[in-house]
């Protein structure tokens, strides 16, 4: 069968959806006879093939204030790409352009009496984190220190068209042949698009990848953070959807308050210092930046492409920092405590489900204070809850193999299934 991801998500500097596509054509190419290909907007018109993977890039604009991110803006070439390729199933992981083409192609071979499934997996939940979330910012918490009744109109308003965006988003999905989650928890929220029937198929961590083996000395001196030092990490993108500038905010008060809460040091060796270190890149980098001329320790190192080395910087680490309240399953979260690192969070999201008891604490969305608190309380305690961590994901059974052993199964049912009835 030859399989494809349809979807804007994936650039040089993408996280999650681009680890959960390049894993699945790894486990394509190494474990199955099956072929892929992967649609994506790009600088220019691109086709680049190896072995049983193809890529095709179309020819995109840039989002602005997205960088690199583009997007798809016409249906056709899409189809075209569809047509030319062939795939027998098609996995969305955008939903505003790319459905489109999508169901057209879909329609294409079913008047050919072809049977060709269209599925989407519900990695982002896009009508809250990019139409009711950035809306409340503006219209409601934006004027608030204007009028308590402007504050209010706006975030009715913003629910409004949030509701809207959940309707526009659920008629794209039922439209699919099959949905895909990541957790119960997502498959309850895409039920309040009017979405029914999703199926979970829980994502993955490479465990021999993601260790506390690979944790380096080297690696923390090399960055100037010694031994005794407190490293918070956070990898991800830096843009408002995962609330980057409240890690900035709370490690502020930590540096200002001078308190790591480190455990006791040896006697005579010298005092420990916080540092915060966010591997990544987005929009927000030039404002973190200002910031961190302002404030001492606060690393900017880029997005760091080597999976390997990412995986040595963050078992070097000490505590994973994450405030986004959109995170559908928190990929990077669990490559953290697979590291072996606790997680200080925000009680919202995936992360419910990520952080367990004994793991890490979360806290308030968008309080400042109370992450640095958590930091505080988690610092104290941080090498017994980093091994619960790293024992939770092992328990758990987070391996890609699963993943795509599932979802490769789930298709090749729903396929068969088609199949049979389009030759009667």
């Amino acid at each position: 069968m030859r399989f494809c991801d349809l979807t804007l998500a994936y650039t040089e500097t993408s996280g999650g959806i681009r680890t959960y596509i390049d894993h699945k054509r790894r486990y394509i190419a190494e474990a199955t006879d099956h072929e892929h290909v992967l649609i994506v907007p790009g600088e220019r018109d691109r086709v680049s093939r190896d072995g049983p993977l193809t890529k095709i890039e179309l020819q995109s604009p840039v989002i602005p204030g997205c960088r690199p991110y583009r997007f798809f803006w016409q249906p056709a070439k899409i189809r075209h790409a569809l047509e030319r390729s062939a795939p027998d199933i098609v996995e969305l992981g955008s939903f505003f352009v790319s459905p489109w083409a999508a169901f057209r192609y879909r329609e294409e071979c079913h008047e050919v009496a072809r049977p060709c499934l269209v599925s989407a997996y519900f990695h982002t939940d896009v009508a809250e984190a990019y139409v009711g979330a950035p809306l409340r910012h503006f219209l409601g918490e934006g004027v608030e220190e204007i009028s308590d009744t402007l504050s209010g109109w706006g975030h009715r308003l913003s629910d409004a068209i949030e509701s809207g965006a959940e309707a526009t988003f659920g008629q794209i999905f039922r439209r699919c042949d099959l949905t895909f989650a990541a957790t119960e928890a997502q498959a309850a929220r895409i039920r309040e698009y009017g979405v029914e029937g999703t199926r979970i198929v829980p994502l993955g961590v490479d465990l021999d990848m993601f260790s506390p083996a690979r944790r380096s000395l080297e690696w923390r001196r090399g960055h100037g953070i010694t031994d005794h030092d407190l490293l918070l990490m956070y990898c991800g993108r830096l843009d408002n959807e995962k609330d980057v500038m409240l890690l900035a905010d709370a490690f502020t008060r930590l540096v200002l308050a001078d308190d790591c809460a480190s455990p006791k040091r040896p006697p005579g060796s010298p005092p420990s210092r916080c540092h915060l270190m966010m591997l990544g890149d987005g929009p927000l980098h030039d404002q973190l930046a200002r910031r961190a001329e302002q404030i001492p320790r606060l690393h900017l190192p880029g997005y760091e492409a080597d999976r390997a080395r990412h995986a040595t910087a963050l078992a070097s680490a000490d505590i994973y920092v994450t405030a986004g309240p959109h995170e559908t399953f928190g990929l990077a979260v669990v490559e953290a405590q697979a590291a072996g690192l606790p997680v200080v969070g925000v009680d919202a999201g995936a992360l419910r489900e990520r952080v367990v008891s004994g793991t890490g604490r979360l806290g308030p969305v968008g309080d400042a204070e109370a992450f640095a608190a958590n930091i505080r309380a988690v610092a104290a305690e941080r090498k017994a809850m980093g091994a619960a961590a790293r024992e939770h994901v092992v328990s758990a059974g987070y391996g890609w193999e699963r993943t795509f052993e599932l979802l490769l199964d789930i298709y090749a049912g729903t396929f068969a299934g088609r199949s049979a009835a389009t030759t009667h």
